[in-house]
C-alpha cells in the first residue's frame, strides 16, 4: 500500500516537473542571438566589445558575434539551407528575401525611441541613409552603421611643395594630373587586381550628369541608360584616368599594395573609401594625409558637394521567436547609440551613418575633412549595387568583363556602353523568360558533346570486348573449380567483406554520394536558393554550352592548367629525383628544401606568391631586374614594375607557382619508387657499358612507370579542380577570360545566386574529371603481358 502511494507521488511529481520545465527553462536559459558580420577592414573587436557591454546591460541575453572576412559565402550557405541568423550584413538577394517575408520590417521600431530614450530612433541616422532599403508604405528593412565615403586622398605636403590645390572639376583634375606627370610624379595609385575600385570614378561622373532619377533608372536596368551619351562621357573620364594617370604596374597591384605605394610617396593620390581605417597602423606619423571629394563636371546637374557613400546595412531575419527578435532589435539600438557610434569613430577612424559623430571625434586630419564633407553634403547617393537578381547577374560578370577592357584601353567608352546595354537587355529578357537561350557556340557544344560521348562510348565498347574475349583467350583469374582444387580462394566472403567495407561505404554514401546525387538533380532546376525551385529541364546545360562565353573561357583555362603544369612538373621532378637518387652532393639537404613548399597550405602559398609578384618591390621583379643590371640583358630589365597578376599575364605566372608547389611532392614520390629498384640492375647495365642516360630510359623509367602515371593523373585532376589559386590571385573577382570551371561555379552560385546553373557546372566538372583520368590512364598504360 505504501509502495503504491510512493509510486503515485513520484508520477505526480514527474508530471508537475514536465509541465513546469518550459517555464523554468525560459527563466534560467538566456536568450541567444546570432549575428555573423563582415570584419573586412574593421575587425570584430569593436563588435565583440559592444556585445559584451550589451550583455552586462541585458543579463538575460547572449550575443554571438561571428566575424569573418568571408562571411558572405558562409551565410549564403546557411540561408540556402534555411538556417537563418538573427541578423547579418552579408550580401544576399535581399529584394527576394523581403518579398518572401524573411526580413523583418523595422519601420515601427525606427518610429520608436532611440537607445537613450530622448528621441526617435530613425532620427539618429544621417539624412537619406535609411532610404536605401525603404519601401512603399514606410517599410524599412536595413539598419546602417559603418559608412564609407568615396574620396581622393592626397599628400598635403607634396601639394604644398608644388603649389597644387585640390581640384573641384574634372578639367581641373586632369590639369593637375598633367602637372604631376610633368614633375615626374605618378598621379594615382590604383589596385588593378580590384578593378571595381575604379567604379567610384564612373559612378561619380555619371551621377553628376544624370542626377538621382537617371541614376535610379540606370540601377533598374532601364533601356538606353548605358548607351546614353552621358554614361559614355562618364566612361571616357574613367578610361582617361586608368590609361594615362596611374602608377605603372597598377594592373597587378592589390588594394593594400596600392595604398602602401601612396603612403610611400610613390604616387600623389589614391581613391578609397576606407584607407584610414584599413591602414591606420601603417600610416607614417609624419604623413600629412588629406582628402577631397570626387570632381564634378562644370555642366553637371547635381550639387558639387554631393557625396558618394556606401553604408554597411544589417538585416534582421524573421525567426519566429518573438523574444529573440526583440533582443536583436534592442542590440542594434544599443549599437547605434551615441556612445557606441563615437567609440567606433575614435578607435577605428572610420565614419558611421549616425548624426552623433562629428569632425571632433576623429584624430586623422583626412577623416576630419571627410566628416566636414558629410556635414555639408546636401545629398548622398549610394555606391552599392542593387540586390536584385538581374542586376547582380549583370554586375558580376558582364560589368567585370567590360570594365577590364575599358580600363586597359581595349575598347572605347562607346563600345563599353553598348556592351553593357546589350548585357542589361539580355538580363531583363531572361528575367521575363527564364528558359531563354541565345545560341552562340553551337559548333563548340557539338564538338564537346561528341568528345565526351566518344570517350565514354569507346571505354564501354573496350570493356565489353575485353570481357567477351576473356574465356577464349585463357586470360583472367582462374575459375572457381581450379581455385577449389588448389585449396586457395583469394576472395573474401560477402559477410566478412561487408564488415570491412560497410562502415566506410555508409559514411561515403551519406556524405559524398547522396549530396552528389542531390546536386545532380538541382542541375535540372531554376533556383536562387531563396525561393521555391522550378523545373528547368536541360536549360542550365544548354545555357552553358550554347550561350555562356565564360564557360568556354573557363574550359580552355582548365585545359591549360591540366596540360602545361603536367608537362613542366613531371619532367623537372623526375630530373631532380634522378640527381638525388644518383647521390648528388647535398642530396639530403635538397630533399628537404624541395619538400618545404608542401608544408604550406595552398592559401598560404598563394598569398606568399601574391607578395612575390608585387610589381613594385616584389621578389620576382626585383630579382629579374637585378639580374638584368648585372648581366646587361635588356629584356630582364624590362620586368621593372611588370604586372604579373594582370588578367593578361595571370596564367603565365601560374607555372612558377606550380613548379614550386608540386615538384617537391612528386620528387619524393619518384625518389621512393627509384629506391625500390634493385641496385644490381644498374651494376649489370654498367658492366654492359650502358651510359647513365641509357640506364635511365631502360631501367629507371620502365620500373617506375606506374608511379609516373599516378602522379600525372593527380596533376591532371588537380588542374581541373583548380580553385583557390585563381580565386585568390584575382581577388575573388576574375573576368570571364580568367575563370576556371570551379571559380565560375562558385561565382555563379554565390554572386549570381544561380544554384541550378552552378550545379550544372559541377556535373560537367565531374564528367571531365572522369574522362581526363581515364584518358591519362589509358594513354600511359603499357602492355605488361609476357611474349
Amino acid at each position: 500500500m505504501h509502495g503504491t502511494r510512493r509510486l503515485s507521488c513520484l508520477f505526480a511529481l514527474a508530471g508537475l516537473l514536465c509541465i513546469s520545465w518550459p517555464a523554468l527553462r525560459s527563466e534560467t536559459t538566456p536568450i541567444q542571438i546570432d549575428v555573423p558580420i563582415l570584419t573586412a577592414g574593421f575587425g570584430a573587436g569593436f563588435f565583440e566589445d559592444t556585445a559584451r557591454q550589451f550583455e552586462q546591460l541585458r543579463p538575460g541575453v547572449r550575443v554571438a558575434i561571428a566575424g569573418d572576412p568571408r562571411i558572405h559565402e558562409k551565410v549564403r550557405i546557411r540561408v540556402i539551407a534555411g538556417q537563418y541568423p538573427d541578423a547579418t550584413d552579408a550580401v544576399l538577394l535581399y529584394d527576394t528575401l523581403i518579398a518572401s517575408g524573411k526580413i523583418r520590417d523595422l519601420g515601427p521600431y525606427l518610429d520608436g525611441p532611440n537607445w537613450e530614450g530622448d528621441g526617435r530612433w530613425g532620427d539618429s541616422f544621417l539624412p537619406g541613409v535609411l532610404d536605401r532599403w525603404k519601401r512603399e508604405g514606410g517599410h524599412v528593412y536595413g539598419v546602417p552603421f559603418a559608412y564609407g565615403v568615396w574620396t581622393i586622398f592626397y599628400d598635403r605636403a607634396l601639394f604644398a611643395k608644388h603649389g597644387w590645390e585640390p581640384p573641384r572639376t574634372w578639367d581641373q583634375f586632369f590639369a593637375l594630373c598633367e602637372a604631376m606627370r610633368a614633375a615626374g610624379i605618378p598621379p594615382l595609385s590604383f589596385p588593378g587586381v580590384y578593378m571595381r575600385y575604379g567604379d567610384a570614378f564612373l559612378r561619380a561622373a555619371h551621377y553628376n550628369l544624370v542626377g538621382p532619377e537617371g541614376f535610379r533608372a540606370y540601377n533598374e536596368l532601364q533601356p538606353g541608360t548605358r548607351s546614353d551619351p552621358r554614361f559614355v562621357r562618364a566612361a571616357e573620364v574613367t578610361q582617361r584616368i586608368t590609361t594615362r594617370y596611374l602608377l605603372s604596374g597598377w594592373e597587378g597591384m592589390t588594394h593594400t599594395a596600392a595604398q602602401q605605394a601612396f603612403l610611400e610617396h610613390r604616387a600623389a593620390m589614391t581613391a578609397s573609401a576606407w584607407l584610414v581605417s584599413e591602414m591606420r597602423d601603417m600610416i607614417p606619423k609624419d604623413f600629412a594625409l588629406g582628402a577631397f571629394n570626387l570632381p564634378v563636371f562644370s555642366d553637371g546637374v547635381t550639387d558639387p558637394a554631393t557625396i558618394q557613400a556606401q553604408a554597411g546595412y544589417y538585416f534582421l531575419f524573421e525567426t519566429g521567436d518573438p523574444a529573440r527578435e526583440r533582443a536583436t532589435i534592442d542590440f542594434f539600438r544599443f549599437l547605434t547609440s551615441r556612445e557606441r557610434a563615437k567609440a567606433f569613430a575614435r578607435h577605428l577612424q572610420a565614419p558611421v551613418a549616425l548624426r552623433a559623430v562629428g569632425p571632433g571625434d576623429y584624430a586623422s586630419p583626412a577623416m576630419k575633412d571627410i566628416a566636414v564633407m558629410m556635414q555639408r553634403a546636401p545629398a548622398t547617393f549610394d555606391s552599392a549595387p542593387p540586390a536584385s537578381a538581374p542586376f547582380m547577374a549583370l554586375f558580376n560578370q558582364g560589368m567585370t568583363d567590360a570594365r577590364y577592357r575599358l580600363f586597359t584601353g581595349r575598347i572605347t567608352a562607346q563600345q563599353f556602353g553598348d556592351e553593357l546595354e546589350r548585357a542589361a537587355a539580355n538580363e531583363v529578357a531572361r528575367a521575363k523568360d527564364p528558359n531563354r537561350v541565345a545560341t552562340k557556340h553551337r559548333g563548340k557544344a557539338t564538338l564537346f558533346a561528341a568528345v565526351l560521348l566518344s570517350a565514354f562510348g569507346g571505354l564501354l565498347v573496350r570493356s565489353l570486348t575485353k570481357r567477351l574475349r576473356r574465356p577464349d583467350s585463357g586470360e583472367g583469374p582462374p575459375r572457381r573449380g581450379a581455385q577449389a582444387a588448389s585449396g586457395a580462394d583469394p576472395r573474401l566472403r560477402f559477410g566478412l567483406a561487408a564488415g570491412f567495407v560497410g562502415p566506410a561505404f555508409v559514411l561515403f554514401g551519406a556524405f559524398v554520394i547522396l549530396p552528389s546525387l542531390t546536386a545532380f538533380v538541382w542541375a535540372f532546376y531554376h533556383w536562387d536558393g531563396f525561393t521555391p525551385r522550378a523545373w528547368a529541364g536541360w536549360f542550365n546545360f544548354k545555357w552553358l554550352l550554347l550561350e555562356s562565353d565564360a564557360f568556354w573561357f573557363a574550359l580552355k583555362n582548365n585545359l591549360y592548367v591540366m596540360i602545361v603544369p603536367t608537362l613542366a612538373v613531371v619532367p623537372l621532378s623526375l630530373f631532380l629525383a634522378t640527381l638525388i637518387h644518383r647521390g648528388i652532393w647535398g642530396a639530403r639537404f635538397f630533399r628537404a628544401v624541395f619538400l618545404f613548399p608542401n608544408l604550406l597550405g595552398g592559401i598560404a602559398a598563394t598569398l606568399l606568391w601574391m607578395n612575390a609578384y608585387d610589381p613594385h618591390g616584389g621578389l620576382v621583379n626585383t630579382t629579374l631586374v637585378q639580374l638584368g643590371n648585372w648581366t646587361g640583358i635588356g629584356w630582364l630589365q624590362s620586368f621593372r614594375n611588370f604586372a604579373w597578376l594582370s588578367q593578361a599575364n595571370l596564367y603565365h605566372a601560374l607555372i612558377p607557382i606550380y613548379l614550386w608547389m608540386a615538384c617537391g611532392f612528386n620528387l619524393i614520390l619518384y625518389l621512393a619508387a627509384m629506391e625500390g629498384i634493385n641496385p644490381e640492375l644498374y651494376e649489370a647495365a654498367e658492366i654492359d657499358g650502358a651510359s647513365p642516360l641509357r640506364q635511365f630510359f631502360t631501367i629507371t623509367v620502365p620500373l617506375i612507370w606506374d608511379v609516373l602515371v599516378t602522379s600525372a593523373v593527380f596533376i591532371v585532376i588537380a588542374g581541373l579542380n583548380t580553385f583557390e589559386m585563381i580565386w585568390l590571385l584575382t581577388s575573388q573577382d576574375p573576368v570571364s577570360g580568367s575563370h576556371v570551371l570551379s571559380t565560375l561555379m562558385v561565382s555563379t552560385m554565390f554572386r549570381e545566386f544561380q544554384v541550378g546553373r552552378a550545379t550544372a557546372i559541377a556535373v560537367v566538372m565531374f564528367l571531365l574529371v572522369l574522362m581526363g583520368s581515364v584518358v591519362v590512364l589509358r594513354g600511359m598504360r603499357r602492355d605488361t603481358r609476357a611474349d
